[in-house]
């Protein structure tokens, strides 16, 4: 269909998906994206995960499903510009990311993927992925994607992310997955969204826990 006042084609999807709220972009990266790329990571690369392949080739096989997700599903127009990228440390022109720690200091980010422009737009998605039992700097990844969905302020520094749509800490297992959401405080308070995948049964589950 063609818009009667610039002519182009889509452009209704295109306008549909500018006025779409934050949370309502929020549930579309979680329920039409991460949800259904961790079903089928489990589904296509479980040999993988068995054969206990370093989390990296994991990231990796997980970016592969979330990007021809994001091109296939009924929203793929809020995802033109966007990419799928593993262990991304730039923005713009080659200059590095930083994000603001718990000391409110800059610090050098490399995030383990990401759901971004490659610019300075607001990233979609940032995703830190553990094998069950690896504990190594567990504590800096999720105060980094605390960091990550905080509100941009008035006066960012260059280079340094904010605003994130939505942060999730993945930890997986033989038996499954679960998903820890980080999003902006101020949207659901002192609670926290979890997302449980049982591989055995193919069952999703929601839960809601106190922020730590």
């Amino acid at each position: 269909m063609k818009c009667p006042l610039c002519g182009k084609e889509r452009c209704y999807e295109m306008i549909e998906q500018v006025l779409m709220t934050d949370k309502q972009k929020r549930d579309v990266v979680i329920y039409d994206i991460l949800v259904p790329s961790i079903r089928r990571l489990y589904e296509e690369d479980y040999f993988n995960i068995r054969a206990g392949v370093s989390e990296r080739n994991i990231c990796a096989r997980l970016a592969l499903h979330i990007e021809k997700l994001m091109r296939e599903c009924n929203h793929a127009d809020l995802f033109e510009g966007y990419y799928v990228d593993v262990e991304y440390n730039r923005m713009g022109y080659g200059n590095p990311k930083y994000y603001e720690d718990h000391k409110q200091e800059l610090r050098y980010m490399v995030s383990d993927l990401l759901i971004h422009s490659r610019g300075k737009s607001r990233n979609y998605l940032a995703v830190e992925m553990k094998r069950k039992g690896n504990s190594k700097k567990v504590w800096e990844d999720i105060r980094r994607l605390e960091s990550l969905v905080k509100p941009r302020p008035d006066n960012p520094e260059n280079y340094c992310v904010y605003g994130t749509l939505v942060g999730a800490f993945i930890t997986y297992s033989l038996d499954g997955a679960i998903i820890r959401l980080f999003e902006d405080s101020e949207t659901y308070g002192k609670k926290a969204r979890i997302i449980r995948y049982d591989y055995w049964t193919g069952n999703i589950f929601e839960e809601w826990v106190d922020r730590e």
